[in-house]
């Protein structure tokens, strides 16, 4: 009858005296208390005797004294019982006086308890709690949810219900916007109100805090997820706020859990709770508010970083563009934040920072004044802009740049003197070089001809006829002439300018003046190149390695990539190191030296995914996928050669295009997908005919001639050669499938310009047409 007062629903399952007599207590509420703790645990040690028992407590930190008394009971004197009692709290909730905190730590000291914490979920995790969504939200989510995982279903139900349905576009600004201010500890506000839900957890735990508590951690939640101390008195603006007060509300903050702190002396850093609350403080502020907070912000870097503000220029910037800052001082640290990820290569942000900067420049200008103070600044900008999209492979928007680049010079340079007019015409050579790559990496190398030819010919008009500039068209015409299998060719035009870069970098002078930049300005890859760079050596060396590759020169290719690759580690060329150590990979590969092979492969990727160059990133898994097939695992090479389409296609690299297919239908007719193989080789023999490339054509033809033989064996029953295999295939048709296979292999073999590994394949699979039938 005790036990009523915790479970009413008993009584229908009691017969109870409900007499006066019966129902007189003589026992004191103490007592009374003590007999309801003893029936609870009697009731438990019954119920366990049956079958273990397992009791599961949510939210500890919300219960009552009186039910922590009973359960301080239970827990004592269940401990030889079948019962396991698991319960959940949230120690952050628990003030430090509080008696569940007092109740834990007695039960830690009488080793009746253990103590579990639960981390927050990984993304991997967060991205399987909500896997049905598109994976642009997937990424916001994982962003703002912070590991937890009520915070995770709650913004995947608003963002599923259709509430959010014009602002996934949205949700994807504002994850790249992340991305590329990744050095700012910025929360983004995910699109529209938060879910209430969110929000009534994010209030309750600010109600704790006082009213001037409160506004000191909006004003700072416009830092981002983290701050310092020093930064404070800056976002607090009211200097008659005195330190100790500041201190007051931050310990106030720490006592509730909304920060935490770290470090010691002057380098103290405070961090938010969680990424919500800082998202739902700063978008409780006014607009006009926040863009004061940030010019305050932005002006607390610069005074906190004096003569090193290229460190912070990133967070600078994203102040200022908040803030409605000027646009020359927006201008001014977009370009220090774009040259110190540069430098870094961290391209994708550098892009992002070098447009904000182009955008200040070019509108950021009085309506009715629209005039560009320095266009040939801006040319550099544009420069910088296309650099970053060659290494991410768009090509086409990499191609339009540069010619906004080539009408900016044309416009505005000044041609005082004829060694300015020769300085000219080789900057614009190259230029013209970075649209002929633009085509050539699209397999277009009719205009990447014409292009280099244009080059040239400006050049010539000034009368330059040597040195690096000349060099760097020489070796693309060189490239182009190994694209159409013109190898003796080719090695001959990268030879010369070798030699002349070599010559060119001897005869530079000491006392050489500056390149005409500014500053803050990095020079650009044709800047470099103008007056003969090493890294342009390097590349030299390194195309001399694929060539000597090709022709199956493969102790000769290795010196001359060795070489580049010194010359890239010397200057920290992360984008040319990522290219060379594919190379090296691959020729390690046809060495069969498929271990060493494999090292090289998996760091140039390594390399490519943290850059995000896409073109290495085709190359380099396509070449894993070789490797795994020549060691005989062909579902791995199979997952390696689909990923490696995937990116190609998404690029329009058509030369990888072609090999990866062509690859594939090798491992899919290993695999036993006869149709799927030839369906494959098919296509990459399109391809390499569409592209006009004797190299990757005949490399289709020889796979095709490959094909058609076992596809022989297979017609005709053929597991292995006997005295009965000639009688097989003359019985079911075999004799002419392999003249088909013939044909396609002679086709191959007229081209003359296959690689070397390609062609003694070609010649032997041809010697197997002959031998099969008996034409010993």
């Amino acid at each position: 009858t005790r036990l009523r007062t915790l479970a009413p629903e008993l009584a229908a399952h009691l017969t109870i005296d409900d007499s006066p007599a019966k129902t007189a207590s003589p026992l004191t509420p103490e007592q009374e208390r003590l007999h309801l703790w003893e029936a609870t645990t009697a009731l438990l040690s019954i119920m366990s005797r049956t079958r273990p028992l397992l009791i599961v407590l949510d939210d500890l930190h919300w219960t009552d004294d009186s039910s922590l008394e009973l359960l301080a009971y239970v827990v004592r004197h269940m401990q030889n019982e079948r019962i396991a009692i698991v319960a959940t709290c949230r120690d952050i909730e628990l003030a430090p006086t509080s008696n569940l905190r007092t109740l834990l730590n007695d039960l830690r000291r009488e080793q009746a308890l253990v103590t579990l914490p639960v981390q927050p979920l990984d993304d991997g995790q967060i991205e399987s709690l909500v896997a049905h969504l598109p994976q642009v939200i997937i990424k916001s989510i994982q962003s703002q949810a912070g590991g937890n995982p009520f915070f995770a279903e709650e913004l995947a139900r608003v963002s599923e219900s259709g509430l959010l349905p014009d602002e996934r576009s949205a949700l994807a600004l504002s994850m790249q916007v992340a991305e590329s201010e990744k050095e700012i500890a910025v929360s983004t506000p995910l699109p529209s109100t938060m879910p209430e839900t969110i929000t009534a957890v994010l209030d309750r735990r600010l109600s704790r805090l006082s009213s001037d508590c409160q506004t000191l951690l909006g004003k700072v939640a416009v830092l981002g997820g983290s701050f310092e101390f020093s930064q404070l008195a800056y976002m607090v603006g009211d200097q008659n706020i005195h330190e100790d007060a500041i201190l007051d509300m931050l310990e106030e903050a720490l006592r509730a859990g909304l920060l935490t702190e770290e470090g010691t002396g002057t380098h103290i850093t405070y961090n938010f709770w969680h990424p919500l609350i800082v998202s739902h403080l700063y978008n409780r502020l006014s607009a006009a508010r926040r863009a004061q907070l940030h010019r305050r912000a932005a002006n607390a870097l610069m005074l906190a970083h004096p003569g090193s503000e290229d460190e912070v220029a990133a967070a600078i910037t994203h102040h200022l563009s908040r803030g409605g800052s000027d646009a020359a001082s927006l201008a001014k640290y977009a370009e220090l934040a774009a040259n110190r990820a540069y430098t870094l290569s961290a391209y994708s942000e550098a892009e992002h920072y070098y447009r904000k900067a182009i955008e200040a420049i070019s509108h950021g200008k009085n309506v009715k004044s629209p005039k560009i103070e320095d266009p040939l600044h801006l040319a550099s900008l544009l420069e910088r802009v296309a650099e970053c999209n060659n290494i991410h492979g768009n090509y086409e928007e990499m191609r339009h740049l540069y010619e906004r680049v080539l009408e900016l010079r044309a416009q505005h340079h000044r041609e005082e003197t004829h060694q300015n007019r020769q300085t000219e015409a080789q900057r614009r050579a190259l230029i013209l070089r970075e649209i002929g790559r633009s085509w050539a990496e699209t397999s277009d190398f009719d205009h990447a001809w014409q292009c280099y030819e244009q080059g040239k010919q400006a050049m010539l008009d000034t009368g330059v006829t040597s040195g690096a500039a000349w060099a760097c068209l020489h070796v693309q015409q060189g490239n182009i002439n190994w694209h159409r299998g013109n190898y003796d060719r080719a090695q001959r035009y990268t030879q010369e300018a070798l030699n002349m870069l070599e010559e060119a970098i001897q005869n530079q002078q000491p006392d050489k003046p500056d390149l005409p930049i500014t500053a803050s300005e990095l020079p650009t890859r044709t800047a470099l190149a103008t007056i003969g760079s090493a890294l342009e050596l390097g590349r030299c060396h390194e195309f001399l390695g694929i060539i000597a590759a090709t022709l199956g020169q493969y102790n000769e290719a290795l010196v001359h990539l060795k070489r580049a690759l010194a010359i890239f580690e010397q200057h920290d060329e992360v984008s040319a190191l990522t290219m060379v150590y594919g190379n090296l990979g691959a020729v390690y590969a046809m060495r069969a030296e498929n271990d060493i092979a494999r090292t090289y492969f998996q760091r140039a990727l390594g390399m490519a995914e943290r850059n995000s160059d896409q073109p290495n990133v085709a190359f380099v898994t396509g070449n894993l996928g070789d490797v795994a097939a020549r060691s005989g695992d062909l579902l791995e090479a199979e997952e390696w050669i689909r990923r490696s389409i995937a990116v190609a296609e998404r690029i329009s690299e058509k030369e990888q295009l072609s090999w990866d297919n062509v690859v594939l239908g090798n491992i899919l007719q290993d695999l036993g997908d006869m149709q799927g193989a030839l369906t494959h080789i098919r296509r990459g023999l399109a391809l390499g005919r569409a592209i006009k490339s004797p190299r990757y054509t005949g490399f289709a033809l020889v796979a095709l001639g490959d094909w058609r033989i076992a596809r022989a064996f297979e017609v005709c029953n053929i597991d292995f050669i006997n005295v009965d295999t000639q009688k097989a295939l003359r019985a079911n048709g075999g004799i002419d499938i392999l003249a088909r296979a013939r044909k396609a292999l002679e086709r191959a073999l007229t081209l003359e310009r296959l690689d070397a590994e390609v062609y003694i394949e070609a010649r032997l699979n041809l010697a197997t047409t002959y031998f099969l039938p008996g034409d010993v």
